[in-house]
């Protein structure tokens, strides 16, 4: 059965450098129940946005008003007077340059999650998201990108880990993860995307990690590798590396085949 929704309401404080001009930013919220409890009150900290609208904003002013705002919180409130009231007088206090909203009412099942819901819609200071740049054609993102992929169209996506931890191989604290890994018929198998011309380093690593959960377990490590040209001196020692390190290679053009298999091992659903 749904929680029942509660009626609140929330106000907004702004900053208004001029009275005159009606830009305005809103640097903070305060949420309460019916009842006058205050379920929340946040101040933002980033305000950049406020030195855009007004150059000359007493940021020192501003930063206290977080504590500012927690000791009227604090203090007792006489009947005939309430706390949205002892908020607008500092409208006054202030000389205008901040100013508190009329109270609107919202419903909730969860005050405290609409808190943060509000803060983030009213408050929050907007980032522009930065458009993603295309993954470059051969490089370890990329591979990993085609692996993932492949991984869906298959129907394993589900069946594998991903970003599968080693420390416990290797040593509490190891950050390094290896990128998939499942366990079809007892045998944990890993899948690490790679780049042969560029991860030299990353194939090294690769190779001491593998050995160090050859130790202790029984494993399989494919690396998933694209098209590189088996001349180039760096693609011959990655190539060299992985196989004493006793990890298969797999290129990107057979990897359907490969994952085929993999589905198989699995056994009928």
């Amino acid at each position: 059965m749904p929680e029942p929704r509660r009626n609140c309401e929330y106000v907004l404080v702004h900053y208004a450098p001029s009275a005159v001009r009606e830009t305005r930013i809103a640097v903070g919220l305060f949420l309460f129940e019916a009842s006058g409890r205050l379920v929340g009150q946040r101040l933002t900290e980033d305000w950049r946005a406020v030195r855009c609208l007004d150059p000359q904003a007493d940021l020192e002013m501003l930063g206290n008003l977080p504590a500012h705002f927690e000791r009227l919180a604090a203090e007792t409130v006489s009947p005939e007077e309430t706390f949205y009231g002892r908020l607008r007088g500092m409208e006054q206090e202030f000389s205008g340059a901040l100013q508190i909203s009329p109270p609107r009412g919202v419903q909730t099942a969860d005050p405290e999650q609409e808190f943060e819901r509000l803060f983030e819609e009213y408050v929050a200071p907007r980032r522009s998201p930065r458009p993603k740049r295309p993954l470059r054609s051969g490089s370890r993102p990329w591979v990993r990108a085609q692996v993932a992929e492949a991984l869906r169209r298959h129907g394993l996506w589900n069946r594998f880990e991903r970003d599968v931890s080693v420390e416990q191989f290797t040593a509490p604290g190891d950050a390094f993860r290896i990128d998939f890994g499942c366990r079809p018929n007892g045998v944990m198998q890993y899948l690490h995307a790679l780049s042969l011309e560029r991860d030299w380093t990353q194939a090294k690593l690769l190779g001491y990690t593998f050995w160090r959960i050859r130790e202790n377990t029984a494993a399989r490590l494919t690396a998933i590798v694209a098209d590189a040209d088996p001349a180039f001196p760096a693609v011959r020692s990655c190539r060299r590396i992985l196989a004493e390190a006793q990890i298969a290679l797999e290129p990107l053009s057979r990897l359907d085949s490969f994952l085929e298999t993999v589905r198989h091992e699995f056994g009928p659903n």
